[in-house]
C-alpha cells in the first residue's frame, strides 16, 4: 500500500468518524419525555410525588394515573411538573404522560410518551399475643375514577378511558348548555359537573370532579367549542311615508324569519316611490347593502339586501390551514305597485273611504253607541214620568172635560132620537086621518048631480 492510498483511506476513516459522532450528538440532544416517582413502592391508600420532565424540547403535556388518583396537564418547555399520586388497595400503581413535543434540533415536532408503574405493598401482621393487636378498622375507598363519561348533545374526542382527563367536543351554536353523564368507578365516590350552562361562542372548559369516598379527588375536562352563528338578518322591517307624512309600516309575507330570504309585497300604492328598510345582522361587523328600494315602478319591482361578512384571519389557525372565506347571504322582496286610477275610480274610492270611515268608527265604538243609545232612552223616560207627575192635575182635568162632552154628546143624540120619534109619530096620525075620512064619504048613485 502506498502512501497516497494509505492516506486516502485514513481521511475517509476520519470523516466517518466525525459523521458518526456528529449522529450521536444530535441523538443524545433529541427531545425527551421522563417520569420519576419519589417512591418505588407504597401502602395502600398510601401518596407519592410523580415529577414529568421534558427534555430539550417544549409542548403540552397531560399526565394521567391509572389504579389511583391524581394527575395533571401543563405545558413544559424544557421543564418539569410535579403532583400528588394516591394509590389504590392492591396491585400497582401505573403513571403514564403523553404529548406533542417539539423538538429543539430538529425543529419538528413527535409524540412522545412515558410511564412508570409503582407497587402497592399490604403491611403484614404484628406478632405476638392478641391482647397487642390492635383492633382493624375498615378502608374507605380512594378510587375517585369515573368508568363512563358522555354527553347528549355530541361524542366526545379521544374516546374515553378512566385514566384519559381532557376530551374535547364541538357543538352547533343553538346548543348553550349540555346534559353530561359522569358514572363514578366507586358507587360511593361523588361527581360535580361544572361550566355546562351558558355556552359563550368558542371554547367552554366544562370539568367533571370526582370526589372517592375517602376524599381523594380527581378531574376530567371537556373542552366544549361553540360554532358561530352563521349569518342572518336579526330583523326586517318596511315602512313607506303616506300623504299625511305619517310612516307606515307593511307587513311582510310570509312573516319575517331569518331563514327565509324571499319575500313578497302586494297592492302597494301606486303614489309610493320609495321604501324604507331597516334590516340589522345577527353578527357584529357584518356589512349590509339594500339596493332596489327607490324609484320603484308600476306593477313588479325587487329589492334585494346583500349581508356581508368580511373574512377573518384567526389568530390560532395555522399556516396550512384555509384561511376563512368571505361569507354571503342575499334576501330578496318581490314589490307589485298598483296602477293609478280613473278619475271615476278615484271618486268611488273617495266614497268608499267616508262609508269605510264611518263603518270602521261603529265597528270600532260599538259599545260606546249601544251605552250612548241606552242612555239617551233612559234620559228621555225620566224626562216623561217627571212631564206627567208635574202635570196630573191637568190631565184629571182634560178627564173630566172630556167626560163632560161625551154626556152632553150624548144628550143631544138622544134629544134628535126623540124628536125624530114624535115626528114619525105625527106622521103616522096623519095618514090615519086621511084614511078614516076618504072611507066616510058616500057616492051618488046613476045620473048628474051637482
Amino acid at each position: 500500500m502506498n502512501k497516497k492510498t494509505f492516506l486516502k483511506k485514513f481521511i475517509y476513516i476520519f470523516l466517518g468518524i466525525i459523521v458518526f459522532l456528529l449522529i450521536l450528538g444530535v441523538k443524545s440532544n433529541a427531545a425527551s419525555l421522563s417520569i420519576s416517582t419519589s417512591k418505588s413502592s407504597v401502602s395502600p391508600g398510601g401518596t407519592f410525588t410523580v415529577t414529568v420532565k421534558v427534555s430539550n424540547g417544549a409542548g403540552k403535556v397531560t399526565a394521567s394515573v391509572s389504579n389511583g388518583s391524581g394527575g395533571k396537564t401543563a405545558f413544559l418547555d424544557n421543564s418539569s411538573f410535579s403532583f400528588t399520586c394516591t394509590a389504590g388497595n392492591s396491585g400497582s400503581v401505573t403513571v403514564k404522560a403523553s404529548g406533542s413535543i417539539a423538538d429543539y434540533t430538529t425543529e419538528k415536532e413527535s409524540n412522545k410518551s412515558a410511564s412508570k408503574t409503582v407497587k402497592i405493598v399490604k403491611k403484614s401482621s404484628n406478632s405476638g399475643s392478641s391482647s397487642n393487636r390492635q383492633p382493624q378498622t375498615t378502608q374507605k375507598s380512594s378510587d375517585a375514577t369515573l368508568k363512563e363519561l358522555t354527553i347528549k348533545e355530541g361524542t366526545i374526542t379521544p374516546e374515553f378511558k378512566a385514566d384519559v382527563k381532557e376530551y374535547q367536543v364541538s357543538v352547533p351554536n343553538e346548543i348553550t348548555q349540555i346534559n353530561v353523564t359522569a358514572t363514578p368507578t366507586d358507587s360511593k365516590a361523588t361527581v360535580k359537573v361544572e361550566g355546562n350552562k351558558d355556552l359563550k361562542e368558542g371554547e367552554n372548559p366544562v370539568t367533571v370532579t370526582v370526589t372517592a369516598e375517602d376524599g381523594t379527588t380527581a378531574k376530567y375536562t371537556i373542552n366544549v367549542t361553540r360554532e358561530r352563528a352563521k349569518l342572518s338578518l336579526q330583523t326586517l322591517v318596511i315602512k313607506y311615508q303616506n300623504q299625511n307624512g305619517e310612516q307606515i309600516e307593511i307587513p311582510l309575507n310570509p312573516v319575517f324569519n331569518f331563514e327565509t330570504t324571499e319575500y313578497t309585497l302586494q297592492d302597494l300604492e301606486y303614489w309610493v316611490e320609495k321604501l324604507d328598510i331597516e334590516a340589522k345582522a345577527n353578527l357584529e361587523g357584518a356589512t349590509i347593502n339594500i339596493e332596489g328600494s327607490e324609484n320603484l315602478q308600476i306593477g313588479e319591482n325587487t329589492i334585494t339586501i346583500t349581508v356581508k361578512m368580511p373574512a377573518e384571519v384567526q389568530e390560532n389557525a395555522k399556516e396550512t390551514e384555509e384561511a376563512p372565506k368571505e361569507e354571503t347571504i342575499i334576501y330578496t322582496i318581490k314589490v307589485i305597485k298598483k296602477e293609478e286610477p280613473t278619475l271615476i275610480a278615484k271618486i268611488s274610492d273617495w266614497f268608499k273611504g267616508i262609508f269605510g270611515g264611518i263603518t270602521a268608527w261603529y265597528n270600532n265604538n260599538t259599545p260606546k253607541i249601544i251605552l250612548g243609545a241606552l242612555g239617551v232612552c233612559i234620559i228621555a223616560l225620566l224626562g216623561l214620568s217627571i212631564y206627567i207627575v208635574i202635570d196630573y192635575n191637568k190631565y184629571k182635568d182634560i178627564i173630566k172635560n172630556v167626560k163632560k162632552v161625551s154626556q152632553i154628546n150624548t144628550t143631544e143624540v138622544e134629544t134628535e132620537n126623540i124628536l125624530e120619534q114624535i115626528h114619525s109619530n105625527i106622521n103616522k096620525d096623519n095618514e090615519n086621518i086621511e084614511t078614516k075620512t076618504d072611507n066616510n064619504i058616500v057616492k051618488p048613485k046613476g045620473g048628474k048631480h051637482f
